[in-house]
């Protein structure tokens, strides 16, 4: 496996740095040198000099006082003035009293005081005319070996703060710099490789083997279920779990295999051992070997997996441009057919894998530009009240014109709008289109259907209640129909959005019932204003007693809750009046009419209401209705 977090050396540090430190190293070290000792040997010299002055002047007073009392024999009185004389540092210093004619009179202490030495005199005065002159000289040797030994200790402590103020910053800065280097590469949490050290190193890996004419792996695995961990157990259990996971890969890799977090729950592996593609197989499996073992997170046990993408690389394979960035792809493009084919395997990469991105990266694009150039549209699917035969609302759904491949289905693009987020502004357009077109047809209710990411991440509220605003619609007449696995996730926040949405008066359908997890505690929590039952549903209706029995069930559940009934996908007469025996109140299919555009339902509502005015002198409306074509079936063609 290989090793990360070397630490840099000194040349990696700007030079300028370096420079400025060592000489400010070297001032402070110098300052310390020299400094230290002079001053000490300053204050020294002022001390003993400030000394020296005062003691003569003291011995200069007691002298004079002598003579002041025997001015003319004076002189023979040395006795007591070497007694006044005589001190402790004699050993130092020599005093010598002198006349006014030059002649020695007395000297006390060391004959010659060892140099460098200090001299001070004070004169000796009787009635005020000097007789004598005391003079004092104090040897300074001591306080010279005391600076000199000052100036040695001093001279080391500048060595050592010089290495202190030289090494030290440098050392501090380059830990700060590996640190930054190693956060800028590597993943704080799991302390692997992060994508933009993984892309370097697959860039080099690509280069070697293009000049070895060797071969590699390229693995690209995501853990199954780490969401389910996220939400049960908290984000802190899931950190967990991934630095556990890294753990466990690294302990199964080979040593010279080099192992990267990319995001996420997302991990890739880099495999240079030429036995291919064996060893990625063997390296996969050992992968999802050991992360399918419990992991135990704060006294929790939980099972995950692994799902393992691969693609070899060797010096036969045909590309048009070698990088690190497609391989990557590759990996994981394998990587999202081994989840979704079965979850805990492992799949290689296959070319035709890599014509479907292509395919699915045009459709993106030229669905970014639909939207963009206003390509998109919608047309209208009439429902039919089943009491009265009349056209009771329409459901808009979305069309896409694309200027070569023609019209392009809903579950061509839906599905990728989604994953891509482009869901956001169409579902934004559809609401505001289908506002805009019921004007042609104001007294028709409208239903829009809504995406689970506009309850995530768009203003969904405030885009029903925009539109509505501007083009002047009754809430009333707006349904807005949802999916049972909108309220999957973030069940209260959900409920909290649709009862703003009601709140409006705005009316909410339970779309495609029965087909997803049919949990009644959403009946009981939130008040629908419509059930719709699924066309699958629809097609057995007559032939399958199980299919009769499911559509009466739930037909029977909307009217206990006072939920009206709508059926999807109607296309015969003899299904539309089995529903209405059963209580369904509201159909829709291609046999009351195909969705057609906002102009044809306009024209098909004026069709019908000429047909009711000329139906009305004949006969009841009802048993006309049951005896002859439903009205909404006259412009099936358009």
């Amino acid at each position: 496996m290989v090793k990360f977090g070397k630490t840099s050396d000194l040349g990696n540090l700007d030079p300028r740095v370096l420079q400025v430190t060592t000489v400010t190293a070297l001032i402070a070290a110098v300052a310390v040198a020299v400094i230290v000792p002079v001053v000490y040997f300053y204050f020294g010299y002022q001390f003993i000099k400030g000394g020296s002055i005062a003691e003569v002047e003291i011995n200069a007073r007691a002298v004079t006082q002598i003579v002041g009392r025997n001015p003319t024999m004076w002189q023979f009185e040395t006795l007591r003035i070497d007694d006044i004389l005589n001190g402790p540092h004699n050993d130092i210093e020599s005093w010598k009293l002198v006349s006014s004619s030059g002649d020695l009179v007395t000297s006390v202490g060391s004959e010659t005081a060892l140099r460098p030495v200090i001299r001070t005199a004070a004169p000796i005065f009787d009635a005020g005319t000097e007789v004598a002159r005391l003079e004092v000289v104090r040897s300074l040797r001591d306080l010279l070996l005391r600076s000199l030994m000052v100036s040695v200790f001093s001279g080391i402590f500048g060595i050592l703060i010089f290495a202190a103020v030289r090494v030290l910053p440098i050392g501090v800065l380059k830990r700060a710099i590996d640190r930054a280097s190693f956060l800028a590469s590597h993943d704080p949490l799991t302390k692997l490789p992060n994508r933009a050290l993984f892309n370097n190193r697959l860039a080099d890996a690509i280069a070697e083997a293009e000049r070895l004419k060797s071969r590699f792996a390229v693995l690209c695995l995501d853990l199954d279920h780490f969401k389910d961990v996220n939400d049960i157990f908290g984000h802190g259990a899931g950190d967990i779990l991934l630095a556990k996971a890294a753990e466990r890969m690294n302990s199964v890799i080979g040593r010279g295999d080099f192992l990267a977090r990319l995001g996420g729950d997302e991990f890739a592996i880099i495999q240079s051992v030429s036995e291919q593609p064996s060893g990625a197989a063997r390296l996969a499996t050992n992968i999802i070997s050991v992360l399918e073992k419990p992991f135990e997170l704060d006294g929790n046990e939980t099972m995950i997996g692994a799902s393992v993408g691969i693609t070899i690389f060797d010096k036969n394979t045909k590309f048009t441009t070698v990088d690190a960035q497609r391989l990557l792809q590759q990996a994981d493009l394998a990587l999202y057919r081994a989840k979704n084919d079965c979850r805990g395997s492992f799949q290689f990469f296959a070319e035709e894998m890599n014509q479907k991105l292509l395919a699915r990266k045009k459709l993106e694009n030229d669905l970014r530009r639909a939207i963009a150039e206003d390509e998109l549209e919608l047309n209208f699917q009439p429902q039919v009240d089943l009491n009265t035969n009349e056209i009771a609302g329409v459901e808009a759904l979305l069309r896409w014109n694309h200027p070569t491949e023609g019209r392009i289905p809903p579950d061509q693009f839906i599905t990728l709008a989604e994953e891509t987020g482009l869901i956001l502004p169409i579902g934004e357009y559809v609401i505001r289109k289908a506002c805009y077109h019921s004007r042609d047809w104001p007294h028709l209710k409208f239903a829009v259907n809504v995406s689970p990411m506009q309850f995530k991440q768009g203003d969904l509220v405030e885009t029903i209640r925009s539109a509505l605003e501007e083009e002047n619609v009754a809430p009333g007449r707006l349904e807005i129909e949802i999916t049972e696995g909108i309220l999957l996730q973030n069940t209260e926040e959900t409920i909290s959005i649709l009862n703003q949405i009601k709140s409006m008066g705005v009316r909410i359908a339970m779309d495609d019932f029965g087909t997803g997890y049919s949990s009644l505690s959403y009946l009981r929590r939130f008040d629908f204003d419509k059930i719709k039952i699924d066309k699958s549903f629809i097609s057995g209706l007559g032939q399958s007693r199980d299919a009769d029995c499911i559509i009466q069930a739930v037909i029977d559940l909307g009217a206990s809750l006072g939920m009206k009934s709508n059926a999807e996908g109607v296309e015969t007469v003899e299904q539309a009046r089995i529903l209405k025996a059963q209580g369904c109140e509201e159909v829709q299919g291609f046999f009351f009419g195909k969705p057609m555009t906002s102009k044809g339902v306009k024209e098909l509502v004026l069709d019908q209401e000429w047909m009711l005015m000329s139906d009305k002198p004949k006969s009841p409306p009802s048993n006309t209705h049951q005896q002859g074509p439903i009205p909404g079936k006259v412009r099936n063609s358009k």
